[in-house]
């Protein structure tokens, strides 16, 4: 009987040990799993320092007034007034990206497209997409089907954080827009210079 206690207890640590090496693994998972996830991803700060027309007077188009405002939060804009007195039923937009090194230069992005056969055929390309958006968010009065001209167009437009593509790298930049028409007569010309911060969070 005396002989039995020892195997007794022996048995009873072995079964204490494979209950206890079985459910570590399991209360680490479950612990895992119970832990709420982190939040972390990249945030755009947005300085822009300059907004304007660039190489007017225009052949086909009548620019009143562009000039850079200021708004009480801080928020830059760009204030304009074009008349297109012609109606027209071809609009080439080109968006390109110029990165500054010592100079600006070529980055990244040389988007175009015609906006009325985008705004007819409402078939995007990613980029197309990207660009249609910007302008239903940005200007929402003149976000519709051509014919578009025979008015003029006053507006103050502002480009928003939003909008910045979530692969840039921090620095200088020079976007330039160009609006031409179907004979690639610039119509108008935008320019903005702006600095670009990555901002990391964790929360």
């Amino acid at each position: 009987m005396g002989s039995l206690l020892p195997k007794k207890r022996t048995l009873i640590l072995l079964c204490l040990l494979a209950h206890a090496l079985l459910w570590s693994p399991v209360l680490q998972t479950t612990a895992q799993l119970k832990r709420k996830p982190t939040k972390s991803g990249v945030s755009h700060k947005l300085r822009v320092s300059k907004l304007q027309c660039a190489n007017a007077p225009y052949k086909h188009t009548q620019l009143h007034h562009c000039y850079m405002e200021q708004m009480p939060n801080g928020t830059v804009g760009l204030n304009i007034s074009l008349t297109m007195p012609m109606v027209v039923n071809y609009l080439g937009i080109v968006v390109q990206l110029f990165y500054k090194y010592t100079t600006y230069r070529p980055f990244m992005v040389d988007w175009n497209m015609e906006y009325c056969q985008a705004a007819r055929n409402r078939h995007f390309s990613p980029t197309t997409a990207v660009m249609m958006r910007i302008i239903e968010e940005t200007l929402p009065d003149f976000y519709y089907p051509c014919p578009h001209g025979n008015r003029t167009y006053a507006t103050l437009w502002m480009f928003e954080p939003k909008h910045v593509l979530p692969t840039l790298p921090s620095g200088d930049y020079r976007m330039d827009i160009y609006l031409r028409d179907s004979a690639d007569i610039e119509l108008l010309i935008v320019q903005l210079f702006a600095s670009v911060r990555k901002q990391g969070f964790v929360g």
